[in-house]
């Protein structure tokens, strides 16, 4: 069975691109911003979250602790994807429990890879 993953994405680009590239080993999910993004994960409670740090209503940050202080969605895999591209940013992602950062643009190959690295594939 495939595992889910939740693609959490105002840019639909990118999640255009987060999607095809992930959905032929995954249950892909979508969602365009964090509000819409929260409801998503505690309804498919996903194996992985593909985060982006800048989407309306919530921001990415915000739905990283949130999914962290969620007992059911503790565990989820959270990869921040995101064009902030300073160390700063890097680091409050990971203070709030992000597994990893990814930055924008990036290859198809490296987000398929960070994905399986981060699932344990």
């Amino acid at each position: 069975m495939k595992k889910d993953i939740l693609i959490i994405e105002d840019d639909s680009n990118i999640l255009r691109a987060e999607q095809l590239i992930l959905q032929k080993s995954f249950t892909v999910h979508t969602a365009s911003d964090g509000e819409e993004g929260l409801k998503k994960a505690k309804q498919v409670k996903p194996s992985l979250i593909l985060l982006d740090v800048m989407i309306p209503k919530v921001d990415g940050f915000t739905v990283c602790r949130n999914i962290r202080l969620d007992a059911n969605l503790r565990n989820t895999k959270i990869i921040m994807v995101t064009a902030k591209n300073e160390d700063k940013d890097e680091a409050k992602g990971m203070e709030l429990g992000a597994d990893d950062y990814i930055m924008k643009p990036f290859e198809p190959e490296e987000l398929l890879h960070v994905v399986n690295q981060i699932l344990g594939l």
